[in-house]
């Protein structure tokens, strides 16, 4: 067998766990289009190669594209996303003989906002299931807010708060660099993020108070509500945190959709992995 020329992700058990939940949700999403004339589309925008490395058994874990694909009933399309053209090309010797798939090589913010999301609009009567799984800080907030405005798109977002505190929102702000203000604004959307991630201490002095940091759930809560009264998503989920062996949070699973039932079936999924000690 020809060596690829990559190597596959290594995910650990949190990441396993949200490959469940978007599978769960994407067979709950298409039955209940299902004997609806609405077209129905899957996005995956950082989709990688379709397939991972469990970091517990070595062994090889379909990724979110191979799921969904085999989902019944079908999406009408599928769009799948990634940057690094082996793993777009690896993806293409796999579904690249399917009609119903496009894939794309490229930046997934240029593309979504350029070539698919224009494509998905509640007045043409298409919806899509889009999955928002970035490495980091890489996704760009008028992906986000485009989505929330087509009132067409239930969008699960991986929000990427460990990456956000390695590179971003230190306990002394004033040696954050400028490439990752520059991210996480871009991520954001403006600068209100400052005013979340960091509070006056109220022992400061009055000339040089100091600025206390903020933890992940106090910023995650502020974007939250940013995806409802900014974006335009009526229903946003609660954040279900998804922890490493250590206990960290490494990253919050959000779904934002503008329909009520999106919200309750989310939930009902969310409850059975709300266990604190998940690793």
């Amino acid at each position: 067998m020809k060596a690829l020329p990559f190597k596959f992700d290594e995910i650990g058990y949190w990441s396993e766990l949200k490959l469940e939940i978007v599978e769960k949700y994407g067979a709950a999403y298409t039955k209940a289009f299902a004997g609806n004339r609405l077209k129905k589309y899957y996005i995956d925008a950082f989709s990688g190669a379709g397939v991972h490395i469990s970091k517990s058994t070595r062994e090889r874990v379909d990724g979110s594209p191979a799921r969904i694909l085999k989902i019944k009933p079908p999406f009408d399309g599928y769009h799948l996303i990634d940057l690094n053209a082996d793993k777009t090309e690896y993806l293409r010797s796999i579904f690249g003989n399917r009609k119903d798939v496009q894939i794309y090589t490229g930046d997934a913010n240029e593309c979504l906002i350029k070539k698919i999301l224009p494509t998905i609009k509640y007045e043409k009567f298409t919806r899509a299931l889009c999955l928002l799984d970035p490495y980091g800080l890489d996704l760009e907030w008028n992906v986000m807010r485009a989505a929330g405005r087509s009132k067409a798109v239930d969008m699960f977002l991986n929000f990427p708060v460990m990456d956000m505190n390695r590179n971003v929102i230190w306990k002394d702000p004033n040696k954050v660099p400028s490439g990752g203000i520059e991210r996480m604004t871009r991520f954001w959307g403006d600068e209100s993020w400052k005013q979340i991630a960091y509070a006056k201490s109220p022992q400061g002095n009055l000339f040089a108070p100091e600025m206390i940091k903020q933890g992940n759930e106090t910023i995650v809560a502020a974007f939250r509500e940013r995806l409802k009264t900014v974006a335009g998503f009526k229903f946003v989920s609660n954040p279900l945190p998804m922890r490493n062996t250590k206990k960290a949070t490494v990253y919050y699973l959000i779904l934002a959709s503008p329909k009520e039932v999106a919200h309750k079936i989310i939930n009902d999924i969310f409850a059975r992995y709300q266990k604190p000690d998940a690793t």
